[in-house]
């Protein structure tokens, strides 16, 4: 209930009233779980991150080839961000409400996901000789577009999130191969 309605209204103006009013408890009762409304947006926000980097670290384990490594990490990046909207949403959009040393925290993780990327465009540009003019806007530029997806997808949409992942994935290898001969 939390994570729905700081994606519907943000997390200032989320209420611990409503939040306990939504799962029919007491606001009190809250406090028999999280200290704070600021540990229940960094529990939400922590355990959105860490799953998405975990989930991603364990489907490239023994996965070879640049190409498909990227395919293998961008279709779980697109997939999570799809089957999770409203949590990944609110774990990008409300990170600026999290506390100083919350938000280091958070970003350490955001900061390996990235990492991750950073280091399949740099092996593909090695390998395979992607055209790569720079590979952090690049990094950037491709998770934005794949995290986005959380913004637009619909659960009763034509496509689903394996589908809209295997068409970005596409997109980003035809970009990277464009001038690679």
């Amino acid at each position: 209930m939390a994570t729905k309605l700081f994606y519907e209204k943000g997390y200032h103006s989320t209420t611990l009233r409503e939040i306990a009013a939504g799962v029919n408890i007491k606001a009190g009762s809250v406090y028999n779980h999280f200290s704070s409304k600021q540990e229940l947006l960094m529990h939400i926000v922590w355990t959105t991150t860490k799953d998405m980097l975990d989930g991603a670290v364990e489907r490239l384990e023994g996965v070879e080839g640049s190409e498909e490594r990227l395919r293998v990490f961008l279709t779980w990046h697109v997939e999570f961000h799809a089957s999770r909207r409203l949590a990944a949403q609110v774990a990008d959009v409300q990170l600026n409400a999290l506390e100083k040393e919350n938000l280091a925290k958070v970003l350490v993780l955001r900061d390996e996901h990235q990492a991750i990327m950073r280091e399949l465009i740099d092996a593909g540009q090695k390998e395979l000789n992607w055209s790569v003019e720079d590979p952090a806007v690049l990094t950037i530029a491709i998770l934005t577009m794949c995290t986005q997806v959380d913004t637009w997808y619909r659960e009763n949409g034509r496509l689903t999130p394996s589908q809209i992942g295997e068409i970005l994935v596409n997109f980003t290898l035809n970009s990277l191969q464009a001038d690679a001969s």
